[in-house]
């Protein structure tokens, strides 16, 4: 794998237990501003065009993904709806439309709050600006499906569908390998993991991320959405 593994700011109805994961406080990481700054450093996406699948317990949206430096546009094939994610230092820009002839229009407020379509993914989760919010503290050393990696835990300045996230980072390519998201309770309510990776020339990119709704208290997923590649090849387009 490489450090420009592009991490992304997401199945049938599915009771699968979801094994909780406990960093090791003990083990070293590096601080939250020199983690932040080097994601940043890394965050710049190769210019790729992805085509696949958003697929949910009740429906299977084709999609395109084109990526370019750090913005991502999200296309829907068979919906009148298209998302762009412009990243930057302090958050994300998220804009939507229903075709390319139309302009941008920002998502903002509760709206950026909103699910998109009938996925357990909003438009918040797009941005990942968990990796940039201010109020982050290290949680210790972990592994994830047999990968180092650094465990922290951010609070948002603003509003948000959450009230902190704890989120692994890969020590050896710098890639967010998991998102766990908490309610005021306390309990877990969303997961998104890397499941698989792929490559496309001398890069590689997601070939499947899940996210899941996670039953508060139990651990256990109440549904499943799955953004699945099937093929990339150089030139987005943007």
């Amino acid at each position: 794998m490489k450090k420009n593994l592009i991490a992304l700011t997401l199945c049938l109805l599915s009771l699968i237990p979801c094994s909780p994961a406990t960093p090791d406080p003990k083990k070293n990481v590096p601080s939250p501003e020199m983690l932040q700054a080097r994601l940043w450093e890394v965050s710049r996406l190769q210019d790729f065009k992805l085509e696949g699948f958003l697929r949910t317990d009740k429906n299977l949206h084709p999609i395109i993904m084109r990526t370019r430096d750090r913005e991502i546009v999200f296309e829907f094939q068979k919906q009148p709806l298209q998302i762009r994610v412009v990243m930057n230092e302090i958050g994300s820009i998220i804009q939507k439309r229903k075709a390319k002839n139309e302009a941008w229009m920002p998502v903002t407020g509760k709206e950026r709050l909103e699910k998109i379509l009938d996925s357990d993914a909003s438009y918040e989760d797009l941005g990942m600006d968990f990796l940039r919010w201010s109020e982050v503290r290290p949680l210790g050393g972990d592994s994830i499906k047999t990968l180092e990696a650094w465990a922290y835990e951010a609070k948002p300045p603003a509003n948000s569908n959450y009230a902190k996230t704890h989120f692994w980072i890969s020590s050896d390519y710098l890639a967010v390998l998991r998102v766990d998201a908490f309610n005021e309770k306390n309990q877990i309510i969303k997961r998104v993991e890397v499941n698989g990776v792929m490559k496309v020339g001398n890069a590689y990119t997601i070939k499947e991320m899940v996210i899941a709704s996670i039953i508060p208290g139990r651990d256990l997923s109440s549904s499943r959405t799955f953004i699945e590649i099937r093929k990339a090849e150089p030139g987005s387009g943007l």
